[in-house]
């Protein structure tokens, strides 16, 4: 993937919480293609520091969520990796109501091709009582594999 014809736009932050076992990765959109290699060395370094085999994310997007279609091909590399080093649910706050149904098909288009669950939500409270059900039932269904 070509990367250097722009520079980035679009702005990205995270930071994990090991007592809730979530991520929280805050967005601001639009987003270009060049994009994509500022999230993975974000993203990815805070992910480097997970330890827990069960884990969620929650995203947090102000700005138009978008990006160019050739984005989605990164995107999907990066889920794929998130998905092998524990994650097992993503929450979605798409917080600018201008364009929220394309908002919705770009960002289902990049979870596509990956089993793992993911949802929308207007609010923070709920999406975290969302992911907290994934991060239990992951840590339900390890335990019980340890003790076969």
């Amino acid at each position: 993937m070509e990367t250097s014809k722009f520079g980035a736009h679009g702005e990205v932050k995270a930071s994990f919480d090991p007592r809730q076992n979530i991520l929280f990765i805050d967005l601001i959109g639009p987003f270009n293609l060049e994009f994509m290699s500022r999230y993975e060395t974000v993203v990815g370094a805070q992910r480097a520091k997970i330890e827990s085999p069960c884990w969620a994310s929650l995203v947090n997007v102000n700005g138009l969520g978008l990006a160019p279609m050739a984005a989605t091909t990164s995107a999907h590399d990066i889920v794929d990796k998130a998905e092998i080093k524990g994650l097992v649910a993503t929450a979605i706050i798409l917080n600018e109501t201008e364009g929220l149904e394309l908002q919705k098909k770009f960002w289902t288009r990049l979870y596509t091709g990956s089993s793992l669950p993911f949802s929308f939500f207007s609010n923070k409270e709920d999406a975290l009582a969302w992911l907290q059900q994934h991060i239990n039932s992951c840590e339900q269904t390890t335990k019980a594999g340890r003790l076969a």
